[in-house]
């Protein structure tokens, strides 16, 4: 069962992660991940929105069990390839947004920065709390001090904390809040302006 489903309408490309209940990264849902980010990249939508299937989560962070057993070197190596998809499509002007429900933790909350815009429920919780489990986020420390200022970032890595999503959006680690009862249409409205050209700019 693919973990990941794709959807195109009005130019606007869908990637929507579904492994119920907390869609749990593995190696192998990275892997499905980047490949639909490079497809992406040779045939341009006007917009790639990734979201995810069920209220609980956006992602809950990555299988504790690809960080175990041997299987860091190919953890690292799938991190690596979807960050380099992101970056690829950047380089070609394709935005990116991330609309989050729920729970955006580890790997999780990191696969939302890579994206250039945040769009978050007001539910939504952000944070690295691997660290408790003595596991680093390699892609926070490295995209995030140009997003949140390395204090903030030494601060989520080093603590694991946890930010609602008024917080996150003070950090800059969001961009829009959105009220719980009305997030699909108000989403589905800056989705509308983020993919009319000339108004989505990328992160630099």
């Amino acid at each position: 069962m693919a973990e990941i489903h794709l959807r195109e309408r009005d130019g606007v490309l869908w990637l929507i992660l579904d492994r119920p209940p907390l869609n749990i990264l593995t190696i192998a849902t990275l892997d499905e991940i980047t490949h639909a980010l490079r497809a992406a990249a040779q045939k341009p939508p006007r917009l790639l929105v990734i979201t995810s299937a069920g209220e609980r989560a956006f992602s809950a962070g990555v299988d504790i069990r690809d960080h175990l057993d041997g299987r860091e070197r190919e953890m690292l190596r799938a991190v690596y390839d979807n960050c380099a998809a992101f970056e690829e499509l950047r380089s070609r002007g394709i935005p990116t947004v991330a609309l989050v429900k729920g729970y955006a933790l580890g790997g999780g909350c990191e696969l939302a920065a890579l994206c250039d815009t945040v769009i978050a429920r007001e539910d939504a919780v952000f944070g690295l709390p691997e660290v408790t489990l003595g596991v680093f986020p390699p892609v926070a420390a490295a995209y995030f001090p140009s997003l949140i200022g390395y204090q903030a970032t030494m601060r989520l890595i080093l603590t694991g904390e946890t930010l609602k999503a008024n917080e996150a959006f003070r950090l800059g680690l969001v961009h829009q809040v959105l009220p719980a009862r009305r997030f699909l249409s108000e989403a589905e409205e800056l989705l509308v302006m983020l993919a009319t050209p000339g108004r989505c700019q990328s992160r630099s």
